[in-house]
């Protein structure tokens, strides 16, 4: 996720200041938790922040998908960064 931010404001907050707080959402990539009584919130986001967690919950709901993918980012903090020189001499050995 990019730099986000979680704002808190309660139901008055919202219905006061919707455009604003869309706005943060929309732009900045925000998400508004909207705090209700009995511990009924619910939160705000952009449909692309929403849209991933969903193609995210996709990706990791088969096992053997989650297993490749999680392979994958440990085989990525492993690899190396070649220069373009290194590359070129890389490329010539192989």
């Amino acid at each position: 996720m990019e730099n986000m931010s979680i704002q808190a404001v309660t139901t008055r907050d919202i219905r006061d200041n919707f455009k604003k707080y869309a706005d943060d959402v929309t732009n900045y990539n925000d998400i508004v938790l909207v705090a209700r009584p009995k511990g009924e919130n619910l939160v705000i986001m952009s449909e692309k922040e929403f849209q991933s967690i969903q193609e995210t919950n996709y990706l990791l709901s088969s096992p053997a998908n989650r297993e490749v993918l999680l392979n994958g980012i440990k085989a990525k903090s492993y690899s190396k960064k070649f220069s373009p020189e290194e590359w070129e001499e890389f490329i010539k050995n192989e």
